[in-house]
């Protein structure tokens, strides 16, 4: 495999589970409304740059970004059911 490939591969990876890691914690007593979740997810997702500052090269900067929207997506399809809805929706 293309060693570029391989680094990009390995950095999603590592942005989806540190992601979703990040979103179970947070969530672990239940979501309270989907004003939070998207609100944790909208933050999840800001902090791309500092998820893993060991990565150096462009390829492993996109796969670790397109690994967080990922985890962030699934998270939110798997949960937006079972959240209850806020008082203004």
């Amino acid at each position: 495999m293309n060693h570029g490939l391989q680094q990009y591969r390995f950095a999603r990876i590592e942005g989806e589970k540190i992601t979703r890691a990040r979103l179970e914690a947070q969530f672990k007593d239940g979501i309270p409304d989907l004003v939070a979740l998207e609100k944790a997810i909208e933050q999840q997702l800001t902090v791309a740059p500092v998820c893993t500052p060991w990565r150096k090269s462009e390829a492993e900067h996109a796969g670790c970004r397109e690994g967080m929207r990922m985890a962030a997506l699934e998270f939110y399809w798997e949960h937006r059911h079972v959240v209850p809805r806020s008082c203004g929706s």
